[in-house]
Protein backbone atom coordinates (compact mmCIF):
# COMPACT_ATOMS: atom_id res chain seq x y z
CA UNK A 1 0.00 0.00 0.00
CA UNK A 2 2.55 2.47 0.87
CA UNK A 3 5.50 0.62 -1.52
CA UNK A 4 6.00 -0.88 -4.37
CA UNK A 5 5.59 -4.43 -3.08
CA UNK A 6 2.19 -5.00 -1.04
CA UNK A 7 4.08 -6.80 1.55
CA UNK A 8 6.03 -3.42 2.16
CA UNK A 9 6.27 -2.59 5.99
CA UNK A 10 5.92 1.04 7.59
CA UNK A 11 8.82 2.89 8.89
CA UNK A 12 9.64 2.32 12.24
CA UNK A 13 8.99 5.70 12.92
CA UNK A 14 5.76 5.71 11.46
CA UNK A 15 4.46 2.85 13.19
CA UNK A 16 5.63 4.30 16.68
CA UNK A 17 3.61 7.41 16.35
CA UNK A 18 0.60 4.75 15.18
CA UNK A 19 1.00 3.48 18.17
CA UNK A 20 0.98 6.42 20.13
CA UNK A 21 -2.35 7.71 18.69
CA UNK A 22 -3.33 3.59 19.14
CA UNK A 23 -2.80 4.29 22.72
CA UNK A 24 -3.99 7.60 23.40
CA UNK A 25 -7.27 7.21 21.31
CA UNK A 26 -7.74 4.23 23.28
CA UNK A 27 -7.23 5.26 26.96
CA UNK A 28 -9.59 8.07 25.80
CA UNK A 29 -12.81 5.76 24.84
CA UNK A 30 -11.79 4.11 28.17
CA UNK A 31 -12.41 6.54 30.12
CA UNK A 32 -15.30 8.06 28.15
CA UNK A 33 -16.80 4.70 28.77
CA UNK A 34 -15.98 4.51 32.40
CA UNK A 35 -16.98 7.82 33.55
CA UNK A 36 -20.15 7.35 31.84
CA UNK A 37 -21.39 4.50 33.06
CA UNK A 38 -19.36 4.58 36.48
CA UNK A 39 -19.60 8.09 37.46
CA UNK A 40 -21.96 10.24 35.55
CA UNK A 41 -21.36 13.24 37.16
CA UNK A 42 -17.58 13.62 35.68
CA UNK A 43 -19.23 13.61 32.33
CA UNK A 44 -20.04 17.61 33.18
CA UNK A 45 -16.33 18.38 34.04
CA UNK A 46 -15.43 15.80 30.65
CA UNK A 47 -17.55 18.37 28.44
CA UNK A 48 -15.25 21.44 28.49
CA UNK A 49 -12.45 18.90 26.83
CA UNK A 50 -11.52 17.36 23.38
CA UNK A 51 -14.89 15.10 22.33
CA UNK A 52 -17.01 17.09 24.45
CA UNK A 53 -19.86 16.93 22.05
CA UNK A 54 -19.84 13.06 22.49
CA UNK A 55 -19.47 13.54 25.87
CA UNK A 56 -22.24 15.48 26.10
CA UNK A 57 -23.97 13.17 23.80
CA UNK A 58 -23.40 9.87 25.70
CA UNK A 59 -24.00 11.61 29.41
CA UNK A 60 -26.92 13.48 27.70
CA UNK A 61 -29.40 10.31 26.52
CA UNK A 62 -32.01 9.34 28.36
CA UNK A 63 -30.94 6.04 30.38
CA UNK A 64 -34.75 4.74 29.08
CA UNK A 65 -32.97 4.54 25.34
CA UNK A 66 -31.31 1.47 23.91
CA UNK A 67 -28.80 3.56 22.76
CA UNK A 68 -27.85 5.02 26.02
CA UNK A 69 -26.33 1.71 27.58
CA UNK A 70 -24.53 0.45 23.99
CA UNK A 71 -22.98 3.76 23.64
CA UNK A 72 -21.39 3.19 27.23
CA UNK A 73 -19.96 0.02 27.13
CA UNK A 74 -19.23 0.41 23.35
CA UNK A 75 -16.91 2.95 24.29
CA UNK A 76 -15.55 1.37 27.13
CA UNK A 77 -15.33 -1.97 24.82
CA UNK A 78 -13.69 0.07 22.29
CA UNK A 79 -11.33 1.92 24.53
CA UNK A 80 -9.88 -1.58 25.75
CA UNK A 81 -9.60 -3.22 22.52
CA UNK A 82 -7.50 0.08 21.23
CA UNK A 83 -5.37 -0.28 24.31
CA UNK A 84 -4.95 -3.90 23.52
CA UNK A 85 -4.29 -3.80 20.08
CA UNK A 86 -7.10 -6.34 19.55
CA UNK A 87 -9.27 -6.22 16.68
CA UNK A 88 -7.71 -2.71 16.29
CA UNK A 89 -9.25 -2.10 12.34
CA UNK A 90 -12.99 -3.03 13.67
CA UNK A 91 -12.64 -1.12 17.28
CA UNK A 92 -11.97 2.30 14.94
CA UNK A 93 -14.78 1.62 13.13
CA UNK A 94 -17.14 1.32 15.75
CA UNK A 95 -15.59 4.04 17.34
CA UNK A 96 -15.75 6.19 14.23
CA UNK A 97 -19.59 5.03 13.67
CA UNK A 98 -20.40 5.91 17.05
CA UNK A 99 -18.65 9.50 17.09
CA UNK A 100 -21.05 10.22 14.23
CA UNK A 101 -23.94 8.83 16.07
CA UNK A 102 -23.35 12.16 18.25
CA UNK A 103 -22.05 13.98 15.85
CA UNK A 104 -24.73 14.25 12.82
CA UNK A 105 -27.79 14.94 14.98
CA UNK A 106 -25.80 17.87 16.12
CA UNK A 107 -24.66 19.27 12.93
CA UNK A 108 -26.61 22.80 11.65
CA UNK A 109 -27.61 22.74 8.17
CA UNK A 110 -26.91 26.22 7.60
CA UNK A 111 -24.86 27.89 5.10
CA UNK A 112 -22.78 30.13 7.91
CA UNK A 113 -22.20 26.98 10.30
CA UNK A 114 -19.06 25.67 7.71
CA UNK A 115 -16.60 26.28 10.67
CA UNK A 116 -18.90 23.38 12.87
CA UNK A 117 -17.22 20.54 10.47
CA UNK A 118 -13.95 21.19 11.80
CA UNK A 119 -14.09 20.30 15.75
CA UNK A 120 -12.09 17.69 17.42
CA UNK A 121 -15.03 15.19 16.18
CA UNK A 122 -13.27 15.17 13.22
CA UNK A 123 -10.08 15.29 14.04
CA UNK A 124 -10.48 12.31 16.18
CA UNK A 125 -12.36 10.22 12.81
CA UNK A 126 -9.30 11.06 11.16
CA UNK A 127 -7.41 9.60 13.53
CA UNK A 128 -8.73 6.60 13.86
CA UNK A 129 -8.76 6.25 9.97
CA UNK A 130 -5.03 6.46 10.04
CA UNK A 131 -5.43 3.66 12.76
CA UNK A 132 -7.08 1.94 10.24
CA UNK A 133 -5.18 2.71 7.18
CA UNK A 134 -2.05 1.70 9.11
CA UNK A 135 -2.74 -1.33 10.69
CA UNK A 136 -1.93 -0.15 14.15
CA UNK A 137 -2.79 -2.96 15.93
CA UNK A 138 0.13 -5.73 14.55
CA UNK A 139 2.76 -3.03 16.13
CA UNK A 140 3.36 -3.41 20.11
CA UNK A 141 -0.79 -4.92 19.83
CA UNK A 142 -2.33 -8.62 20.06
CA UNK A 143 -3.32 -7.82 16.33
CA UNK A 144 -0.14 -9.30 15.45
CA UNK A 145 -0.84 -12.36 17.04
CA UNK A 146 -4.11 -12.92 16.39
CA UNK A 147 -5.28 -12.20 12.38
CA UNK A 148 -9.16 -12.70 13.06
CA UNK A 149 -9.72 -15.04 9.92
CA UNK A 150 -7.31 -13.27 7.39
CA UNK A 151 -4.10 -15.61 6.09
CA UNK A 152 -1.35 -13.88 5.59
CA UNK A 153 0.59 -14.75 2.30
CA UNK A 154 3.68 -16.43 2.89
CA UNK A 155 6.76 -14.14 1.07
CA UNK A 156 8.93 -16.48 -1.27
Amino acid sequence: MFGKEPHAKLPHGVRFVAFLLRLVLGASFLYLGYASLFNPQLGLVLEGRSLSGVYAWVNGMPATTWLHPVAQWGFLAIGALLVLGVATRFASFAAIVLILAGYIPSVGYTVSSVLQFVNDELVVIIALLMLIATKAGDYLGLDAFFHFGFHRKKEK
